[in-house]
């Protein structure tokens, strides 16, 4: 796990402020159309004016036909994870903004490829991203694909300039949450996912303020083999919410209850899954 706290920038794999996109891998050529600007072409510039795409569907990996083998072989790796890339020993001055962008730009394919092999990068010293400008500017420079946040259709988080097509989002920082802790978690949403995202802080917390990210393939190393096994051999569904106020049914005659409840559940389940991409599975439950 890394604990950091800002100024400083994020970039994580499948993994404060965050700008939501999937990679585009793709190495800048030397040659351009007399039309195109001297900035690469982005997905930012050629998806409809209006709005930026759905964040892309969940891909799930084929089944694994030996988990402990798996984790056996993990455990005899040498993994690094989430390098550092300091603006002062790329010879870079923390304010020299253009320095900073031409330099992400042409290390674009380098830093993308960090990103596979090790997770996720940091960039500290970088006044390029302490700002939204910069910030954009920056994961352009950078090639990767704008898209719209996964909770965009419950209006989770909201973007930091208001405007609704924003790709750059706050966390989630309402009221309502305060309270609660959220702790390390994949950065996806039921059936979508970007494939990367970056993470930037434009205001630092008065106190705290810590951003943590950790490497998945070191929790999964470091497991207990039988907990791993357990994990994975059995099917584990995650109760999210409840709706208490279908009580009423039991009041319906016995023979009417069944049909009752199966209308009900393919109600809400409609309901619930036109609004967010959650594929929710509802299940009735007795109380006690």
């Amino acid at each position: 796990m890394v604990k950091f706290s800002i100024p400083a920038v994020a970039v994580a794999l499948g993994a404060g402020v965050s700008s939501t996109y999937a990679f585009a891998p793709v190495a800048n050529t030397g040659a351009r159309s007399a039309a195109a600007s001297s900035a690469p072409l982005f997905m930012s510039s050629v998806a409809a004016p209006e709005q930026s795409p759905l964040a892309p569907l969940t891909v799930w990996g084929d089944r694994i036909p030996d988990i402990i083998e798996s984790q056996n072989e993990l455990k005899s790796r040498k993994m690094d994870f989430a390098p550092t890339i300091k603006s002062s020993d790329l010879g870079l001055a923390s304010d020299d903004k253009e320095g900073q962008l031409a330099y992400v730009r042409e290390h674009a394919m380098e830093i993308k490829q960090q990103m596979v092999d090790n997770g996720a990068v940091i960039f500290r010293e970088f006044d390029l991203m302490k700002e939204q400008e910069g910030f954009v500017k920056f994961y352009e420079a950078l090639g990767m694909k704008t898209c719209l946040d996964p909770l965009h259709s419950v209006s989770a988080r909201p973007t930091v300039d208001g405007d609704k097509n924003s790709p750059v989002y706050e966390a989630v920082n309402k009221e309502s949450r305060k309270n609660f802790f959220i702790g390390m978690h994949n950065e996806f949403v039921g059936t979508r996912a970007p494939r990367a995202a970056a993470f930037v802080c434009f205001k630092a917390a008065e106190e705290g303020g810590e951003f943590l990210i950790a490497d998945g393939r070191q929790i999964f190393r470091d497991l207990k083999t039988d907990l791993v096994e357990r994990l994975y051999n059995r099917n584990i569904r995650y109760s999210v919410m409840e709706l208490p106020f279908f009580g009423w049914v039991d009041n319906f005659p016995e023979f009417v209850r069944p049909t009752a409840m199966g209308a009900l559940k393919g109600l809400v389940s409609a309901a619930i899954n036109a609004k967010v991409d959650f594929s929710v599975d509802m299940q009735w439950g007795e109380a006690g």
